[in-house]
């Protein structure tokens, strides 16, 4: 198998985090070989291939390819995926696989179809060994392979997870139009905050920022509360390794002091979903929710805010989202001295409507919107 002869592996990312997930696998341990669109080729150990998986905050899926090779044609798809990997020593009939397919740039064109090609490639090897085909499942399944192919070379890889990383596991209710827990923790990242001030969202809806700014504090791993299965189909997978970075990580855990991270919000059933969400992560009831209208939040000097407020494209009345920008805006400068503020925007044009100077701006991607996150230094 590919991924066991070079060590080597892909991270697949959302749109825009690609640089700094390459600073993230540095900082776990990888060598980055190559940064590409929405993901990044690296080599590393098996050690820190585990650490990755457990503790990485901002990438997607991380990969480890099994065969690639030139391929122009379903038939020679299927050829290749039927003689030249044993799919029978990965799993087992007793267990549910699926496939993630994607195809560009190719003589196969169609991903669906590309998928199917590669599921009977699979089934046929189980039935021509062991009289019986294994069972196929789009949701959650017990082991997930990746197709891509691209300028007509395909690579099957195994995704060492079974489902996207940003799947926390503490988003137990969801709320209306929700941030990605890579995106949040991406701004908490870009923020710099490390604790020395108070941390506060004036709009938290569901809690993700909050959720992923308790986590980056704490020292909670990415995966502590998800069941990654993914690992343990790989050949060369060793239990007491694995065993034992996780017990490393979680022994880096440590308490939320009182009133350091907060938030609030308007709408009471967001922030229900809030309050539910949190308590799914150790220390999370020690985060204090407030039902309230950021206009009507008390004036508090020195803290470090963070806030994704509604775009005016997935929420609301377009031609009220300006004045909710201004009255923000105007939050942050009449209530929130020597603070700082990092808000996520749906686009340039909101952040103008701040009518605050930004200290800087990044592009980031919020699902397919261009957003912006803008560091304003309240004095």
């Amino acid at each position: 198998m590919e991924y066991l002869n070079n060590h080597k592996y892909f991270a697949q990312v959302a749109g825009s985090l690609e640089k700094h997930a390459t600073i993230e696998l540095i900082e776990l341990g990888a060598e980055v070989l190559q940064e590409v669109p929405r993901g990044v080729r690296f080599t590393c150990d098996k050690e820190t291939l585990y650490r990755i998986v457990y503790k990485s905050r901002l990438v997607q899926r991380v990969l480890a390819p099994l065969l690639s090779f030139q391929c122009h044609s379903e038939k020679y798809l299927y050829s290749q995926a039927y003689h030249n990997l044993e799919w029978t020593r990965l799993f087992s009939l007793q267990h549910t696989f699926s496939i993630h397919t994607n195809v560009s740039n190719s003589h196969i064109s169609n991903s669906l179809y590309a998928g199917q090609v590669l599921k009977d490639a699979i089934c046929d090897q189980f039935r021509d060994k062991y009289q019986a085909r294994p069972d196929y499942s789009n949701q959650n399944a017990d082991i997930v392979f990746n197709l891509y192919i691209n300028d007509n070379w395909a690579t099957v890889s195994l995704d060492l997870a079974g489902e996207s990383l940003h799947k926390r596991g503490y988003r137990k209710v969801m709320a209306a139009a929700p941030m990605q827990e890579t995106l949040a923790a991406a701004v908490i990242r870009l923020s710099g905050w490390d604790g020395q001030t108070a941390l506060y969202d004036p709009m938290c809806g569901s809690g993700t920022l909050l959720a992923e700014a308790l986590m980056h504090y704490c020292r909670i791993p990415a995966g502590y509360l998800r069941k990654d299965k993914g690992l343990r189909y790989l050949p060369d997978f060793d239990a007491a390794m694995w065993k034992a970075v996780v017990k490393a990580a979680d022994a880096q855990i440590r308490p939320l002091p009182k009133a350091l991270i907060a938030g609030s919000d308007a709408n009471p059933e967001s922030l229900e979903a809030a309050r539910h969400n949190l308590a799914a992560l150790p220390y999370g009831e020690a985060v204090e929710l407030k039902l309230s209208r950021f206009q009507d939040l008390s004036r508090e000097p020195n803290r470090t805010l963070v806030t994704n407020p509604p775009y005016g494209v997935r929420l609301g009345d377009k031609s009220s989202i300006y004045k909710l920008y201004n009255d923000l805006g105007d939050f942050l400068k009449q209530k929130c001295p020597a603070s700082t503020a990092y808000i996520l925007c749906g686009s340039k044009d909101l952040v103008k409507e701040l009518r605050l100077r930004s200290h800087w701006t990044k592009a980031l991607k919020n699902g397919d919107i261009d957003a912006s996150l803008a560091k304003i230094v309240v004095r």
